[in-house]
């Protein structure tokens, strides 16, 4: 039983006119828009007013999406005598008020950004105000939002700490006494499956997505998609993996080469729909957007009705793997229909990035048998980068044989996942604490230290080029670092990490590899959980078609990188 309805049953009439946290009738994921991947702390009143007008005259609200959603960037202070939050009055000189009727006027729903912590994690960097989080205010915070900007929706980061109570529970019980239904999602900087999971509608289960990547996403589904995350999972609680990446913002504008292909875009459509996530965008809705906004590829993925509803369906049970073999997988999930459920074909078949790096030149130079700290590196992956990428973190690199060091434990080690630029992600601290040198390998692996402002100062020169991931510990070819002193080289599976290399000419950028060719991925009715005699009618929902009726088997080309999606229904 959930933890807020239980103090519901426990108190009786007493509660009765409380919403009750993850009970709250929200029981389906948000369909909508965030201000925060597309465009950062870079939003205003006007812009805001005019991403709803934008939702509403593209069809995209007709489609079922409602939320607009303000991130990091509107706060500057507190009302020194109520604690009232400050708008800042430049940027939204109507106030919260008007800017949030305006968007119901649209018959569209509003929502706000605070963090756990006493500031926001844009007010922790130095160039910012300091932007107030909602750390021992949630209750004056929570009815600001509910009576006097008729909030729907409440977005609360992990940025700050808060040792007088448990932040998130605080938020949710300051939602609760208000009496309005408000869609809580949260940023837990804690493990994934730690009681701050279920304190909310919506929680994170990775760092932020920086880039318009599918390695990265794809790497973001994985940790949303865990036994633990499913076993969270339901109506009203939803694992989430981050925004969706379809369309284009004034961060990855249309033609760009860090911008996903289409098929790519209705893959993470597909995936985030069948999990079920959150289907948030955060592309530029206005007409006519200069970085290409919704152009009319990205609308009829966004806007497919069949989709849509298996994402919102009302069971709002996750997808299960079936099958995972060989970058294949096939997935299941329950519809709320007994005699129908939906499966997904993704032909995955992703490598680390690491694994086709043409180099990583690295500021500081290593050599077997020593640790180095605090490594700049500047990130020169291929040739579509217009320059190098500055990625400064606190760095000790392990130097030793695999399994001679403490910090590369396999059983203790947490997942790395290094992306440039992101200003709260944990993994961009590394460390590798009592480490024996002893020379034979070199492996890099994270440690749980303090979060590190990736987002301002010369570190990041621009926002363009690739990105850095990294696993360890999954025994991966790229994990493995061997030191050759006489070329200055560390080198990993199939790809070269240059140690301060000496400056070469410009090459003429590589003809792309071809993509591998289409799979053909099969899935019988034992593994769907079905007699094998059972027939089954097979409708394609991105065709909007039916396939007829099978029985004992179903098999579907699938294309590299792209997620197809069926309604399979027992006859």
């Amino acid at each position: 039983m959930r933890v807020a309805h239980l103090l519901g049953v426990l108190l009786g009439c007493a509660t009765s006119s409380l919403v009750q946290g993850l009970d709250n009738g929200l029981r389906v994921p948000p369909l909508g828009w965030s201000s925060w991947y597309g465009f950062t702390q870079n939003i205003n009143e006007s812009m805001l007013r005019e991403m709803a007008d934008g939702m509403v005259s593209s069809g995209l609200h007709a489609a079922g999406y409602e939320h607009i959603w303000i991130d990091d960037g509107w706060a500057i202070g507190r009302e020194p005598k109520t604690g009232h939050v400050i708008v800042d009055p430049v940027l939204f000189p109507s106030g919260m008020a008007n800017l949030s009727a305006y968007v119901h006027s649209k018959g569209l729903k509003f929502g706000i950004y605070t963090s756990k912590g006493p500031k926001t994690c844009l007010g922790y960097q130095p160039t910012q105000p300091p932007r107030p989080g909602s750390c021992g205010f949630e209750q004056v915070d929570a009815d600001v939002y509910a009576h006097e900007w008729q909030v729907d929706q409440v977005k609360d980061d992990g940025c700050g700490t808060c040792p007088q109570h448990e932040p998130f529970a605080a938020m949710r019980d300051a939602l609760n006494r208000t009496g309005r239904a408000i869609w809580y999602a949260i940023h837990s900087s804690t493990t994934p499956g730690s009681p701050n999971a279920t304190v909310a509608n919506m929680w994170r289960t990775g760092g932020d997505l920086s880039s318009s990547d599918f390695d990265m996403w794809v790497n973001r589904l994985d940790l949303a998609t865990t036994p633990t995350q499913a076993a969270l999972a339901g109506p009203g609680a939803f694992p989430n993996p981050d925004f969706l990446e379809v369309g284009y913002s004034p961060r990855n504008p249309k033609g760009s080469p860090r911008v996903q292909s289409a098929l790519e875009q209705r893959s993470m459509f597909t995936m985030w729909a069948a999990l079920p996530g959150p289907l948030i965008l955060s592309a530029d809705l206005r007409p006519n957007a200069e970085c290409g906004g919704i152009d009319s590829v990205a609308l009829q993925t966004l806007t497919n009705p069949e989709v849509i509803a298996v994402n919102q369906d009302v069971a709002a049970q996750p997808m299960r793997p079936i099958f995972r073999a060989a970058g294949l997988e096939v997935w299941r999930k329950p519809l709320a229909d007994p005699h129908s459920f939906a499966v997904v074909f993704f032909h995955r078949n992703t490598s680390s990035l690491l694994d086709s790096a043409s180099s990583v030149s690295v500021g500081n130079a290593l050599s077997a048998g020593s640790c180095q700290q605090s490594l700049q590196f500047d990130l020169a992956v291929g040739t579509t980068a217009p320059g190098p990428i500055r990625l400064r973190t606190n760095t000790t690199l392990c130097v030793g044989t695999i399994g001679t060091c403490s910090c590369c434990n396999p059983s203790t080690s947490p997942r790395l996942g290094l992306v440039p630029c992101d200003k709260d992600d944990k993994s961009q601290l590394w460390a590798c604490p009592n480490c024996t040198a002893v020379g034979g390998g070199i492996v890099i692996n994270t440690g749980s230290a303090t979060p590190h402002d990736m987002n301002s100062g010369p570190v990041c020169p621009n926002s363009s080029g690739n990105d850095i991931l990294l696993y360890p510990q999954q025994r991966r070819p790229n994990e493995f670092f061997s030191y050759d002193a006489a070329s200055g080289t560390l080198r990993t599976g199939g790809a070269c990490v240059g140690v301060t290399p000496p400056p070469r000419p410009p090459s003429p950028p590589p003809s792309p590899p071809p993509s591998p060719p289409p799979r053909q991925i099969s899935v019988s009715w034992t593994q769907l959980g079905l007699t094998r005699g059972t027939p089954v009618s097979v409708r394609d929902l991105w065709q909007r078609k039916t396939l007829g009726s099978f029985t004992g088997e179903f098999n579907a080309m699938v294309d590299f990188h792209e997620a197809t999606i069926y309604k399979f229904s027992v006859a």
